[in-house]
């Protein structure tokens, strides 16, 4: 398993973030777990849920590619599900973002996300 991390500006909590996997390849429902074989292609989402009263700010979601995966497509902020009031950077600071990478993606959400508003980023590896 490997590990994603939320950090926020917010006074109090109410902050919840859920991890679904999707195997694209054989069409499978998201899900915390599934199986695959190589060559299958993987969607990770990672949900942001603002429970709180107030507008959060000062986001960054940190996720890794899997071991014995490597990214199957360019992740950038379009296969994002943002609100309009959050412009996103994506960092993949152990190398180039692009296809075959491996190692630890960071999103970097600038504005505020509203309270009772969602965030969602996505990517997509495939299986060696």
């Amino acid at each position: 398993m490997f590990l994603i991390s939320v950090s926020y500006e917010s006074i109090g909590s109410g902050v919840t973030f859920t991890n679904t996997v999707t195997n694209i390849t054989q069409g499978s429902e998201a899900s915390t777990s599934l199986e695959g074989r190589p060559g299958d292609i993987i969607e990770y989402n990672i949900d942001l849920f603002n429970g709180t009263d107030d507008a959060i700010s000062n986001i960054q979601l940190v996720s890794a590619v899997p071991p014995f995966t490597a990214l199957a497509t360019v992740i950038n902020c379009n296969n994002s599900d943002l609100p309009s009031t959050l412009s996103c950077d994506v960092r993949t600071p152990d190398g180039v973002n692009r296809v075959g990478y491996q190692g630890t993606i960071k999103w970097q959400l600038a504005g505020k996300l509203g309270a009772g508003h969602q965030a969602k980023v996505r990517y997509q590896v495939i299986i060696k």
